[in-house]
């Protein structure tokens, strides 16, 4: 151990020819600054889209233009874009995301006076539609989803005591009952018993109103009940998890009240809870994952940086991080991860703000779970399609073992089942598009450490396949050459990547592909450097991103800079940026944005027959497949090798112990593009597993104390620290699976709208109580949300899924950022169609071609100038690209003028 030419499948029918011209101490909440808006704003309205970005739309701008430009946020990358602008300029309207996907847009104030028109934005298009007008124009009034999906629209400006019903299904408004007092700047708020409670606001030259009333959607009405304490408006009014309202600051007569308090809908009474450390109002009130209130910013004697949490339990207030601007007339977003987004706004005396930053109170902690029967180091952990997580061979304290145990979340507990036929370590495996478990070559004997420094371990070629249903462990076919240290990777089509390793006598550059229906394996394309100790990353292009290693022979290696890409469709790999710093035995993880993070390593170099030097890594950089190009990012704390890395719900990366730094872990944040530390682990270990749950926890298992020492069976679960409960917690009962690409997701549950709904009903609320479902491949860690067709309390139904890998994926629902227990999906390999090639179209670039075929289906291309030339005599091109579902586009840039050129569309 260290211390430290194939057969084609065409399916063109014709070609085309064209003539070419220990737990640390919970650290405080910080915010954190992120990218600003392109245009500032405020008075506009932010709404959590199903995909889970963030839109904002109109709003003042500078010198108090009215705006009817549009911009998303994406928590993935931090970053804003504009999207299609509203066909109406409106400030202190409302938006609200309906259930088929869509947001509305309602009234507001324009350049012309009150807004009457309505629109909706569609995330799939990107597009704005008008839908239906209102019957009275009106702003600084409140909108409410319905638990029956319409839309109550009350009071405003213009408004007065009217209100009206939005119908989706029509894109009507009907007028429905009056409200009792005419009133702007109120709150609205869904109650749980599907009531929605009008409170405060002002009217006239009114001071402002205590009245509060009620709107029953059964029957159209509103009846008065109890009054407010205090007088208010520009306050807000939250739904508590224990189905209580609480009341926060606003003001009378310009006058800003630290006063709060609660309804009880049981009984229709208001009692004083313990007052706002700083009195405030246009501020922003936002439930949190653990059940207390967030309060940010808003105006006092002038605009406010300072934040207080509100604890329902205790009914006390204790303040929190202050912000890096102060500001009122923001939003206030709770994004799926739990985290709250706080946008633009104003400050007095500065101005429009397009600053944005970001909540994070998150504190990941470590406890121990139930230990395995024997100790596992350098073996593999495989999260299955039932949600357990089966950990095969590695060395045990006597060599190489083929033991094999099953850990069940549920319970905490390890089973054994049957083992390995070859006992074997520092092998390789991946869940396949059966169910089943492939584990790949390595290494078996009784020295820990393999053949390095003299150790006469073997290396193995062999391959098996476990069935988890019938518990069984069957031989498949072998390698061409043993190998250890290379890796493995699940192709979009079904077939398995390995490539590089060592074996007895040399580092290797070959690669293998192994096809699951024949159990075969067959040489692919060389990489251009032999190398182990690697990487291998699936990226969401389908290509496969390795780097870094070390290279050169036993006794004379030196560690790789360098990088390179396998593309499938062709077999075939070429070289990318170079890594800023070599190294190996590093990490990597796909990141949400698409981009790659490398972490830790070591660059050592010389002999493996004698002990290597090097230096263990602290840097990090990012690859990014767009440009081809490495850059720096920040630093870990610590310097790490043999760690391990994963992906966490929340989108930030968690990186575990290691040779370098005993019990550390710490979080990579890539929108703030910095490392954090978070609670220590319970053990000292290096070459242990890290395994993703389908409960947003991470298992660590298994291991070995850095240095040496006995391999360790304890295990340990990471969680990121939200804070809810089970009882909070959306639950799936049904899901769509096998899921073939082309087809939609369709997922069935409970407390798909939460036990609370965190909505003010007016233009600075932004509720997050509805799902957002995500897919997450279980090997590359590779996310999407899915936008919707339809959503209630407890269904949820997506637009056609495709640009997924097939393969095994955890779906997951969010709601109110609390994410339910994820389920196993399989989405199905889709098998291709005969194809005829059509559009032949010359560019100045090249020359383009296109064709239709199944959904998610994955093609090469063949080209040739002689079509009397064998297949296997044709050139390889990359791979097709799929521009719309089942709409495949290829362009040959190298196509030249002059002469002919065949091509022929192929399924690796």
């Amino acid at each position: 151990m260290k211390t430290h030419p194939g057969n084609y499948l065409a399916l063109a029918l014709a070609a085309l020819v064209l003539s070419l011209s220990v737990l640390q101490p919970a650290r405080a909440a910080a915010w954190v600054t992120n990218g600003p808006l392109i245009t500032a704003r405020f008075d506009h309205t932010t709404t959590l889209l199903p995909n889970g970005k963030v839109l904002v739309a109109g709003g003042l701008g500078n010198l108090c233009n009215v705006l009817s430009s549009v911009e998303l946020y994406d928590p993935a990358t931090g970053t804003w874009t504009v999207t299609g602008a509203m066909n109406t300029a409106r400030y202190q309207h409302t938006a609200t995301l309906l259930p088929n996907g869509k947001v509305l847009v309602a009234g507001g104030s324009g350049n012309s006076g009150y807004v009457y028109s309505a629109e909706l934005y569609d995330p799939a298009t990107g597009t704005w539609t008008t839908t239906g007008t209102m019957n009275t124009a009106r702003y600084q009034h409140t909108a409410t989803l319905l638990s029956n999906g319409k839309v109550l629209v009350a009071g405003g400006w213009g408004g007065g005591n009217s209100a009206e019903l939005y119908e989706p299904a029509t894109g009507t408004w009907a007028v429905t009952g009056a409200l009792t007092t005419a009133r702007e700047s109120h709150t609205a708020t869904l109650l749980s018993n599907g009531n929605v409670l009008v409170a405060g606001g002002g009217w006239g030259n009114s001071a402002g109103l205590s009245s509060v009333e009620l709107y029953d959607p059964t029957n159209g009405t509103w009846t008065a009940t109890n009054s407010l304490n205090t007088a208010r408006q520009g306050h807000t009014a939250t739904l508590l998890p224990n189905g209580k309202v609480l009341i926060t600051g606003g003001e009378v007569g310009m006058s800003a009240r630290s006063s709060t308090e609660l309804y009880d809908p049981a009984n229709g009474t208001w009692t004083a809870t313990n007052p706002l450390n700083t009195a405030r109002y246009q501020h922003t009130a936002t439930l949190l994952p653990n059940g207390k209130v967030l309060v940010a910013g808003g105006y006092g004697t002038n605009s406010l940086a300072s934040t207080e949490l509100y604890d329902p339990v205790t009914g006390t207030w204790t303040a929190s991080g202050t912000l890096n601007t102060p500001r009122e007339e923001h939003t206030a977003t709770l994004l799926a991860n739990g985290k709250v987004l706080l946008v633009a706004g104003f400050n007095y005396p500065t101005g429009w703000l397009s600053s944005t930053e970001v909540y994070d109170y998150a504190s990941g902690t470590w406890t121990n779970t139930g230990a395995m029967n024997m100790g596992h180091v350098s073996h593999s952990a495989t999260l299955l399609s039932d949600g357990t997580v089966l950990v095969a061979g590695g060395f045990g304290d006597s060599g190489a073992t083929n033991s094999v145990a099953v850990y069940d979340p549920a319970n905490g507990t390890w089973k054994a089942t049957n083992s390995m036929n070859i006992a074997r370590a520092e092998h390789k495996a991946t869940l396949l598009p059966n169910g089943k478990l492939l584990v790949v070559g390595g290494e078996y004997g009784n020295n820990i450490g393999g053949n390095e420094y003299g150790n006469d371990n073997i290396l193995l070629s062999s391959a098996e396949l476990y069935d988890p249903v019938a518990s069984v462990w069957s031989m498949s076919g072998s390698m061409s050459t043993a190998r250890v240290g290379h890796t493995l990777t699940l192709l979009p089509n079904g077939k398995v990547l390995v490539a590089g390793g060592r074996n007895e006598s040399n580092f290797l550059s070959s690669a293998e592909i192994y096809d699951l229906a024949s159990g075969k394996w067959r040489i692919t394309g060389s990489m251009s450097t032999n190398r182990e100790a690697h990487t291998a990353t699936l990226l969401a292009n389908g290509k496969v991103l390795v780097a870094g290693g070390r290279s050169g022979n036993l006794t004379n290696f030196e560690t790789l800079a360098s990088a390179e890409l396998f593309d499938p469709a062709s077999g075939t790999w070429t070289a990318t940026g170079l890594l800023i710093t070599p190294r190996n035995w590093h990490t990597a993880t796909l990141l949400p944005n698409g981009k790659v993070l490398v972490a830790g390593g070591d660059d050592s170099g010389g002999s493996l027959l004698t002990s290597s030097s090097g230096m263990t890594l602290s840097s990090a950089e990012l690859y990014d497949p767009v440009t081809g190009r490495w850059t720096n990012t920040g630093s870990m704390t610590n310097y790490r090798d043999s760690h391990t890395a994963n992906l966490l719900p929340d989108g930030k990366v968690l990186v575990a112990s290691g040779a370098g730094y005993s019990t550390s872990a710490e979080l990579f944040d890539q929108t703030a593009g910095k490392w954090t530390l978070t609670g220590s682990m319970t053990a000292e270990r290096q070459y242990q597993t890290a395994t993703l749950l389908p409960n947003g926890k991470v298992l660590v298992a298994g291991g070995i104390y850095p240095g040496g020492g006995f391999a360790f069976s304890s295990a340990e679960l990471f969680d990121v620290g939200l804070g809810y409960t089970n009882t909070a917690q959306p639950q799936i009962t049904s899901i769509t699976t096998p899921l073939s690409l082309g087809g939609s997701l369709v997922v069935t549950g409970s407390q798909f709208r939460g036990i609370s709904g965190g909505s003010g009903g007016n233009s600075q609320d932004s509720s997050a109580d509805y799902p957002l479902v995500q897919l997450r491949r279980l090997d590359n860690e590779q996310t999407v949300f899915l936008l919707t067709t339809n959503w209630s309390t407890n269904s949820f139904t997506s637009l056609p899924v495709w640009n997924f890998p097939p393969g095994y994926a955890l779906a997951t629902v969010f709601v109110n950022g609390i994410q339910s227990t994820s389920s196993v999906v399989n989405i199905s390999v889709p098998v291709p169609t005969a194809a005829t090639l059509t559009g032949p179209q010359k560019l100045t670039n090249g020359f383009r071609f296109a064709f239709t075929n199944s959904v998610g289906a994955l093609f090469g291309v063949l080209t040739t100038t002689n079509l009397a030339l064998p297949l296997s005599q044709w050139t390889a091109l990359g791979g097709v690209m799929e521009i719309s579902p089942g709409q495949f586009q290829f362009i040959d840039p190298q196509a030249t003028n002059g002469g002919q050129h065949f091509y022929r569309a192929y399924s690796p």
